[in-house]
């Protein structure tokens, strides 16, 4: 394990700097379920076979390679963040 010569201020700023990141995570989290359950509540049903449908549009699964950590499907060019990611 290497060791880090943090000054108490570094320190701080890492552990402030973890928790807005963890609110961040915690508000995209509300966001998808919420996406969820708004096209849940209108007939839409996620694909069983393990795809990760995009919540933005009816893409049925994200492609990896697209620019910029968007979708690969020509149809979708949503960002990686807009498809239904397991919880």
């Amino acid at each position: 394990m290497q060791q880090y010569d943090l000054t108490d201020a570094q320190k701080k700023a890492f552990e402030e700097n973890e928790a807005d990141f963890r609110r961040l995570d915690d508000h995209v989290r509300g966001i998808r379920e919420t996406a969820r359950a708004r096209l849940t509540n209108n007939g839409w049903a996620p694909d069983p076979d393990g795809a990760i449908p995009c919540l933005s549009c009816p893409c049925p699964s994200f492609q990896h390679g697209g620019p910029q950590g968007k979708c690969k499907r020509v149809s979708c060019r949503h960002p990686f963040g807009d498809h239904d990611l397991p919880t």
